[in-house]
């Protein structure tokens, strides 16, 4: 599988680099979080790795290039090693943005964030690795934060960049234990320019967008399937209902307020179970959840990036904890209809992989 991996890898990254307009390699060294106490016996020290990343100025859409400053697209590529007999390593491969945060021609400060997959050499088992309470399944969804500077050393198409990342790794709950890994890297690498970038010119339309800060409503149906703290208990489905208000304050941020509604069927065999196993007397047939929340979107043209912090009003069962979060994409499919991907948290512990379809009015 390795092997295997390894030479898919190696095919995109061909395609990548005939595609690419530079190309950079780093070499990172971090530290997983020790979120949880259960991951004590999981993390032996320090961990390492290599990513490669293609990167194309080459956006379909002028006005979004012009809005945020020519920002890059592309993929990238990385191997870590946990540096753990317990976690092993792993493989991610990723769809990235870089957006420049100075205009400065000489040197350039840049917010890297991808999405992808990855696969984990090492996952739970009961039997050889019951210790791994952080990766429940080998194939897993992954992300990735990346701060990093640039300077330009002799040659306009070389620059070396340092900076810092965080990585993380989690199947979002559709088997358990699934805790995550998250690290905190320190990066060093060099990016080589192999054209050079035509820089957009501003678009005059972009100075003149009249944003429409009316306050509109949303209702949105979002589900999927997720499996309960306890290991091999089952996938069973989930629903969750949120209605909430959204106003535009720029032409990069809308602000998000709101409630959800959860309805999560793996609860009622695990409420179950902790009344048999702990004595409790939870009432097994109340397991839904009310919350209410607040939350931010970053417009990205037709694209969306959304997060939100909410909070557990009704709360009848203490299911890990009341705040949670939601980190996704949203895509606008016409002027109401619009669909979402996202990942359900509670801090750090990933409950749900959700998929939704919602109604602006």
């Amino acid at each position: 599988m390795k092997n295997l991996l390894l030479i898919v890898s190696l095919l995109l990254s061909t395609i990548c680099f005939s595609q690419a307009n530079s190309f950079q390699t780093d070499i990172f060294y971090g530290r997983p979080i020790e979120h949880d106490k259960k991951l004590k016996d999981a993390i032996d020290g320090n961990s390492y790795g290599i990513m490669f990343s293609f990167n194309s100025t080459r956006l379909k859409n002028k006005k979004f290039s012009s809005l945020y400053n020519s920002p890059e697209k592309g993929f990238s590529f990385l191997y870590q090693n946990f540096n753990s007999d317990v976690l092993g390593e792993v493989f991610g491969a990723y769809r990235h943005f870089n957006y420049k945060l100075t205009k400065n021609t000489s040197s350039k400060l840049e917010l890297a964030t991808g999405f992808g997959m990855g696969y984990a050499t090492k996952s739970y088992n009961a039997v050889t690795n019951n210790k791994n309470h952080a990766i429940g399944s080998k194939l897993l969804a992954s992300a990735y934060l990346k701060l990093q500077f640039f300077q330009l050393i002799k040659k306009e198409r070389l620059s070396l960049n340092t900076g810092v990342s965080l990585i993380h790794f989690s199947n979002v709950a559709f088997k358990n234990p699934n805790l995550g890994i998250n690290t905190i890297n320190l990066n060093l690498g060099i990016n080589y320019l192999l054209e050079p970038i035509k820089k957009e010119r501003l678009n005059p339309e972009i100075e003149n967008i009249t944003v429409d800060k009316k306050l509109y409503f949303n209702l949105i149906l979002r589900g999927g399937y997720n499996e309960s703290l306890i290991i091999d208990s089952g996938l069973f489905p989930f629903y969750t209902v949120s209605f909430y208000g959204s106003k535009a304050i720029n032409k990069y941020s809308t602000l998000t307020f709101g409630t959800d509604y959860f309805r999560s069927e793996f609860l009622k065999n695990h409420i179950k179970n902790i009344n048999i196993e702990e004595g409790k007397t939870y009432n097994e047939n109340d397991y839904s959840r009310v919350g209410i929340f607040v939350g931010h979107e970053l417009i990205q043209n037709n694209f969306s990036f959304i997060s939100q912090i909410g909070y557990n009003v009704y709360y009848p069962f203490p299911y890990v904890r009341r705040i949670y979060e939601r980190f996704g994409l949203k895509y606008k499919l016409s002027k109401h209809l619009f669909s979402e991907i996202s990942m359900k948290i509670n801090l750090f512990r990933a409950e749900a992989l959700e998929i939704g379809l919602g109604y602006k009015f």
